[in-house]
C-alpha cells in the first residue's frame, strides 16, 4: 500500500478481455433495457456516452478515495500521479451523479466507458443501488480493487498532495484533474470532506 507498481506490471488489458467483461457485466444488468451509471468522478464533468438523465445520488456503504496510480493519463511511471477511486467502507457514503442512458444502450454504446474505465483490471464493474431523491435505482459503477498493485490505499492528503502538484500525462495534469472534479461537486452542491481535504493540501504546496 502506498508503493508504486513495478513499471512492467502495468500494462492494458487485450482488447478480447476487455470485451469480455462488457459482455459479462451487461449479460448481468438488473434493468437491461434501461442502463444507467454512477459516477463519482471525473464522469460527473465529464462522461463519455449518450444520456437521457442526470440525478444526484448517494451510494451507501462506499466511499470516494484518490487513492490508484495513474502513469498514463494523468502521470507517468517516472512521476506518477493519482485518480479517484470508489471503495467499499461499511457505514460510509458516496456522493455522485446517476445518468440513466438512452434505452436499448448496448456494448457499442458502453465501449467508449470500457477503454477509459477499465484500462488495466484496476477496477471491477460493478451493479449496485443508488439513491436519488428517495428512490432506489440500479446502476452501473465502477469498484477498485484493493489487492490490485495500482492502488496506492490512504495515503496522507500531505503525501498525495505532493505527488498531485508534479504529475502530468496523456490527458493533462493531475491538478486539472481534481480541481476540475472539485469544482463538479461543488456546482452539484455536494460536500465531500476528504476532497476539500486533499485540494486545500495540494493549493498549499502550489502556492
Amino acid at each position: 500500500m502506498g508503493k508504486l507498481p513495478p513499471t512492467e506490471l502495468i500494462t492494458p488489458i487485450p482488447d478480447e478481455r476487455r470485451r469480455e467483461i462488457l459482455r459479462q457485466t451487461l449479460a448481468t444488468a438488473p434493468e437491461p433495457s434501461r442502463i444507467r451509471v454512477f459516477a463519482y468522478g471525473s464522469l460527473i464533468w465529464s462522461p463519455c456516452f449518450d444520456v437521457v438523465e442526470q440525478q444526484r445520488a448517494t451510494l451507501h456503504d462506499f466511499h470516494r478515495g484518490f487513492s490508484i496510480w495513474s502513469v498514463i493519463a494523468r502521470g507517468t511511471p517516472e512521476q506518477p500521479g493519482l485518480g479517484f477511486a470508489l471503495e467499499e467502507k461499511q457505514g460510509g457514503a458516496c456522493v455522485g451523479v446517476v445518468f440513466t442512458l438512452p434505452e436499448g444502450t448496448g456494448e457499442e454504446e458502453l465501449w467508449p466507458l470500457w477503454e477509459r474505465e477499465m484500462w488495466t483490471d484496476t477496477y471491477t464493474p460493478t451493479w449496485v443501488k443508488v439513491d436519488a431523491d428517495g428512490s432506489d435505482l440500479s446502476a452501473l459503477t465502477f469498484v477498485v480493487s484493493p489487492d490490485h498493485f495500482q492502488y496506492a490505499g490512504d495515503l496522507p492528503p500531505e503525501e498525495k498532495a505532493k505527488y498531485i502538484v508534479k504529475a502530468s500525462g496523456r490527458y493533462g495534469t493531475c491538478y486539472d484533474y481534481l480541481a476540475d472534479t472539485v469544482m463538479a461537486l461543488r456546482e452539484q452542491g455536494f460536500q465531500d470532506p476528504d476532497v476539500e481535504e486533499l485540494f486545500t493540501a495540494v493549493q498549499a504546496l502550489r502556492n
